[in-house]
Formats: C-alpha cells, structure tokens, sequence
C-alpha cells in the first residue's frame, strides 16, 4: 500500500511539475503554431495515452488545421476526428470510423473543446488504451485546455496590442506626409497613398466642389484594374452614390454587391469632415477578410486627418490668394513708356509666404524728362510692413516725380521712420536715369541695398557699387552714390535680396555662381523676358520661392535727340 501511495504522489507531482512548465511557457509562446509542440507532448506521456490530436475549426465549422503527437491522425481517420470533436461529449468508444485504431490499444477518445472569442476554435481528442485512468485523464486535459486558451488570448492580446502600434504609427506618418505640403491636390494624392497597401487595397478621394462630389484622387494595389473598374459608367456611378450617402449620415461599412474588376468584397466610406465643414469622403476598397479590416474608428481618425491637411491647404491657398492681391495692390499697375529706355519689372511673392512682404519697385518721369526707378525692401512682413512699404513707395515717388533730389528724397524718408517710431528699417536704391550723347547716364542711390548688376553688350555681367545704410536706422540719413553710362543694348538690373539670397539644399546661395550663369544666358534678351525668367532660376535653385522677389530691369536704346 505504502508503495502504491509513492507511486501516486510521484505521478501527480510530476504533473504539477508539467503543468507549471506549461503555464511558465505561456509568456514566450509567439504564434499560436507552436503551441502544438508544447501542450500535446505532456498528455502523450501520461499511462495509457496513445495519442493526442489537436483541431482548429475555421469559421465556417471546417477544420484548418490538423496536429497531433502519437499516433498520427492520418487522412482516413479525419472524419472520424471531426465527429467526435462534434458530438461534444468527454469520452467517446472508439467506433467503426476509428475501428483500425483498435489494433493499437485504442479503446476511447476523450475530448474537450477550445473556445476563444476573437479567434477560430479548436478542439482536443486523447486516444486512449484500455489501461488509461480516464477520470483522472479527464483532469489533465481540462488543465491542458486552460494553458492553451490563456495562451491563445495572450497571442491575441498581443497582436491586437502590435496592430493598435502600427496603427498609430500609420497615423502619425500620415499625419507628418499630409501635414508637410500644403497643396491641396498633393495632400488628397497622399491621403490616399498612404492608405494603400497598408490599410487597404483601394482608396478613393472625393470631394465637395460647389456641393457636388468629385473623384480627386484614386490609388489601387493595381491601379489598371482600378481605371478598368472606374471607366464603367455603373461602377463610377454606384460608388459615387455610397460616397454621397456617407454624407448624409449613412457611413457604414457594406459588402459590395456590384461586380468590377479589383476583386473587391468590402467598402467602407468615411467622411471628411474638419472645422465644422464636410469637405469630402473617403472609399476604403478592401478585398481582404473581415477580420483583416482595420476597426473604424481607426478609419474614422485617418479621415479626420486627411480632413484637418486638406482644410489646412484649402485655407493656405485662400489666405496666399489675399497676400498675392494685395501685394499687387502695393505695386505700381502699370510701368511709363519712355522713350530710349526699355523698362521691366517682375514680382514673385513667396510660395510659403501668407503675410504681405515690404518688397517694392516703382519708376516715374520727372517734367524736364529724367526717369527715376527706384526699388526697396521693408524689413518683416505683416500688415504693419505693408503700410510701410506703401507709404515708402509713395513717398520716394511723390518726391523724385516733384523734382526733389535721390538723397534729400531718401532722407525724408528715413526721417519719417525716426518720426514714427517704428522699429523696422528700410533698405532702398534709385537710379536716375538721363539720356546721354552715348547711350543712357544712371546715378544711383543707396540706402543700405544690394548693389545693381551691369550687363553689358558681349561682356560678363558685373556688380555696380552699392553703400549707405538703411533707412530708419541713424539720425541723418548716409547714402552711398555712384555714376556709370549705359551703351545702347546695355541693362541695368535692380532688384530685392529675395533673388540672390534664395539657397540650395546644400545651403549655396543663387548670387554664388547660379545669378552670373543665368545673367550670362539672359545678357541679350528681352527685360521682359530677363526680369521674369531671372525670377524663376532663382525659385527653381532654392526648390521654392522662400521670401517674395522683386526685380526690375532698364535697358538703354538708341537714342535720338529731338
């Protein structure tokens, strides 16, 4: 007796042992694949145990997946497998569907079901000898069942955790890549592109222009069977009516029922809605299972975004559509004709600019015929900037057209600044210009601005002489001056810092090598064609027109006295 008793307690501490291996191994187990290996093992090595197999059940009630340790379940034994899995009961007589089993022992099968929520089922069948301990085999499989479902929700618990990390991470990148342009096309392109394939298979942009719906942007896994699908009128057509419906409140998820050529089995549309405003809708296009589908709220979120971007780019465009006019309105509506000069003038306000910059330019004509052109810069930007650049304008051409000299003109300019108080400078240059036997006499002035560039007829451009200080900043007003004579064919170039300073992305300036070869292109043609392409090089070397550009060109002609 006493030794029956050892062998007991040795039996179930062993088990104790296994079982508290199992549950130690619950925290390493990765895939829901390995758990074959680490719970079949330990009931195969119980007395009287001649097999263990394990059935997972997909969600249509078919079996998925077959394991098990023993004796093999082999093809012909399946169906009986799956029967007994189905009756559900504890213990089960092998019966004619298993009767080859007989010749190895086998006399029952236990079995125990596995449910999970969130996940397929399984179940899981010991074949057993006449010799076995059932009831306490019963327990064993019991506690078996227990290790293998906490491992499963820890899998579970684990991938969702892993999802919800890549989700907010496709919503942060989203956020970064819409976030970084400010176009509105760009951003609806985007919006897209970073739903695909990640998210989904398909994703489609529409958006309310004057209260109707419009396809903007449309991205696929592939893209010719999205144009294939698109390019049928009742397609086009139905999705533009779930699109429409999601507007009005209706923005569930539906299994497509209209046959096209992207294989696709769900819809899900989200509205685009920021600020109070519905701008659009979202298509997601799915052709994977349902459980493979992002939750919508996740979708719900990515919209928002998209929503937020696209509003903000719609509010950039509008707000630089207000800077551009009305930095017009600072600017002189039309330049003189005059006689012997050519005269031209460009004007590019900054892409990333939403505040009226203090670039200006302007030229007026004097009685006895002298030409004053004249170009200054404001410091800041901002409303306060650009009352100060239209009184500047005003004030330098008002005096130069009444016949008051460059210098006294710039310094009652600086004089009004010191008047004022205000706490921005201003830098300024003028050029009067005086019909000379040779061609075309200029003085210039300057308080503080960048020096002209000289282009002569077949010789390399050249910097002419700046000097003096910004206006507003001393007392008495210091102007630098200097005198050269333009030839008939020979131009002089005028304009703000916002053309030379602009930089490349390895922080080279345009006025470092960029301005003389674009001057060395343009020497010959046309200012209008000068001032204008000038502008663009300069946009075009600094990938984007960083601060506003003003440039204005003068150009001698054959002069003919009388």
């Amino acid at each position: 007796m006493a030794v029956r008793e050892v062998d007991v307690v040795g039996v179930e501490l062993g088990w104790a042992a296994t079982l508290h291996r199992l549950w130690s191994s619950v925290t390493v187990i990765t895939a829901r694949d390995q758990l074959a290996d680490l719970v079949l093992p330990p009931l195969l090595s119980e007395p009287g145990v001649l097999a263990v197999w394990g059935l997972r059940h997909d969600l249509a009630g078919g079996i998925s997946a077959y394991r098990w340790a023993g004796l093999p379940l082999r093809q012909e034994d399946r169906a009986g497998a799956e029967k007994i899995a189905a009756l559900g009961l504890p213990v089960v007589s092998i019966g004619p569907e298993l009767e080859r089993l007989r010749a190895d022992g086998a006399r029952h099968v236990l079995s125990a079901r596995l449910d999970v929520p969130g996940t397929e089922a399984g179940s899981m069948l010991v074949v057993v000898g006449a010799d076995a301990d059932v009831p306490r085999l019963r327990a064993c499989l019991a506690q078996i069942v227990d290790v293998t479902r906490e491992a499963i929700r820890r899998l579970l618990a684990g991938r969702a955790e892993d999802e919800q990390q890549m989700r907010d991470a496709l919503l942060a990148e989203a956020s970064l890549q819409m976030d970084a342009v400010l176009d509105t096309t760009q951003t609806m392109h985007r919006a897209a592109r970073m739903a695909v394939p990640a998210i989904a298979e398909g994703c489609l942009v529409y958006v309310l222009d004057e209260g109707k719906l419009v396809l903007r942007s449309a991205v696929h896994v592939d893209m010719r069977r999205l144009d294939t699908a698109l390019a049928n009128p009742a397609y086009a057509a139905c999705l533009a009516t779930m699109a429409s419906k999601a507007v009005t409140g209706n923005a569930e998820r539906v299994h497509s029922d209209v046959t096209d050529t992207t294989g696709t089995r769900t819809i899900h549309p989200q509205v685009l809605r920021a600020r109070g405003r519905v701008l659009g809708v979202l298509l997601f296009l799915f052709d994977r299972g349902d459980d493979r589908i992002p939750p919508p709220d996740f979708l719900r979120d990515l919209a928002y975004r998209a929503a937020l971007a696209i509003d903000n780019g719609e509010l950039y465009e509008q707000r630089r559509r207000d800077v551009v006019t009305m930095q017009q309105h600072l600017l002189p509506s039309r330049l003189p004709v005059v006689p012997g000069i050519a005269i031209a003038a460009s004007y590019a306000v900054g892409d990333r600019v939403t505040e009226v910059g203090g670039d200006f330019y302007d030229v007026v004509t004097r009685t006895d015929g002298v030409v004053a052109a004249l170009v200054g810069d404001v410091c800041g930007r901002g409303p306060e900037a650009a009352a100060l650049t239209g009184m500047a304008r005003h004030t330098l051409g008002t005096l130069l057209t009444e016949g008051v000299s460059p210098a006294r003109a710039l310094g009652r300019l600086n004089t009004g600044l010191r008047r004022d108080g205000s706490w921005r400078f201003v830098t300024a240059g003028v050029a009067m210009l005086r019909p000379a036997a040779k061609g075309l006499a200029v003085q210039w002035n300057s308080a503080g601005h960048p020096a002209p560039i000289v282009l002569r007829r077949g010789r390399s451009a050249q910097a002419a002489r700046g000097g003096g200080i910004p206006l507003g900043v001393l007392p008495q007003a210091t102007i630098g001056r200097s005198r050269l004579l333009l030839a008939p064919g020979d131009a002089l170039l005028m304009f703000t810092d916002g053309l030379t300073e602009a930089r490349d992305t390895d922080g080279v300036m345009f006025d470092h090598e960029a301005l003389w070869q674009a001057l060395d292109r343009l020497r010959d043609a046309p200012v209008e064609t000068l001032v204008l392409e000038l502008s663009q090089a300069s946009a075009i070397f600094g990938g984007a027109v960083a601060d506003d550009i003003a440039v204005l060109a003068v150009r001698a002609e054959e002069y003919h006295d009388g």
